[in-house]
């Protein structure tokens, strides 16, 4: 096999493992299915010119989500406004026939609230959450994409966990319809 074939087999190995986690890591952020899959796209075409150039990429999982990411601020900026709100169950295909109407609902409103209080925390801290805990990365992915090391990598998810709960429980005070 020579090194073009290599390459070839390496990116669609990648592409294959990593392309519907990227997808939604990107659709999450953006309002339109089109944006999330371009975005997602260029992000996978940038990993393939690195591999032609004979880069070096040691994890490319985390180099698809860094990248993803700041394509994801580059669009942004030109836009020149804060990320839509998007259905956060509308990337998830979760059916479960046990959870009746009721359950369904509390659910839902409190995939809302969380999507809310997520849309509140600085980018590195959503991206650490994201990451770790939607796309269940290991650590080392998350430190990689963060760009920083293991160690702080877990300080910036307990700082945005401990964030994010107080976001909550901020606004669950505020909720008027909130029984007491």
């Amino acid at each position: 096999m020579d090194n073009n074939d290599t390459k070839k087999e390496t990116f669609s190995k990648i592409y294959h493992e990593k392309v519907e986690k990227i997808y939604r890591f990107v659709y999450l952020k953006v309002s339109t299915q089109a944006i999330a899959q371009d975005i997602t796209s260029e992000a996978f075409t940038r990993y393939w010119e690195q591999l032609c150039k004979n880069k070096a990429i040691d994890n490319p999982s985390a180099f698809l989500y860094r990248t993803a990411h700041n394509l994801l601020v580059d669009h942004y900026r030109k836009r020149g406004r804060q990320p839509d709100s998007v259905d956060i169950e509308a990337c998830f295909d979760i059916k479960d026939e046990k959870v009746n109407i009721e359950q369904g609902a509390i659910l839902s409103e409190s995939v809302g609230k969380v999507k809310d209080a997520m849309g509140q925390l600085r980018d590195e801290w959503r991206l650490a959450i994201s990451l770790y805990y939607i796309d269940k990365a290991p650590i080392n992915e998350v430190a990689e994409a963060l760009e920083k090391s293991e160690a702080a990598a877990r300080v910036i998810i307990h700082r945005a966990l401990k964030e994010l709960r107080k976001i909550l429980e901020k606004n669950t005070k505020k909720d008027p319809t909130k029984k007491k």
